[in-house]
């Protein structure tokens, strides 16, 4: 499994807590002082953890890209190696041919 879907993974309860209602909820209609108050500290609090986690998954994304710029530097290397194999086999093999062809009008 991708490393990126076990840091998405990871983050799945913490988003989904925070997309319950978070707010404490008033039994009247219009909400007292006390209650708005506890409502806006909560909001803040939540925000404050938004940005937390905001911060925590961009961490991740990047060392992420790093990872992944570090695999094609890799991939590259291996691809110009294996180039140069296949130029070197293509050059054996058409050197080959053509000694057993002068070979063979020899006889």
């Amino acid at each position: 499994m991708s490393p990126w879907i076990n840091i998405a993974v990871s983050y799945l309860p913490d988003l989904i807590s925070l997309t319950k209602p978070l707010f404490t909820r008033s039994k009247n209609a219009a909400p007292g002082p006390e209650v708005v108050e506890q409502q806006i500290a909560e909001l803040q609090a939540a925000a404050t953890q938004n940005a937390e986690s905001i911060k925590q998954l961009a961490v991740d994304v990047q060392k992420t890209i790093d990872a992944v710029q570090q695999a094609s530097v890799l991939l590259e290397r291996r691809l110009a190696r294996t180039q140069l194999l296949l130029a070197v086999s293509l050059t054996a093999s058409a050197l080959s041919f053509v000694l057993a062809a002068w070979l063979l009008v020899q006889r």
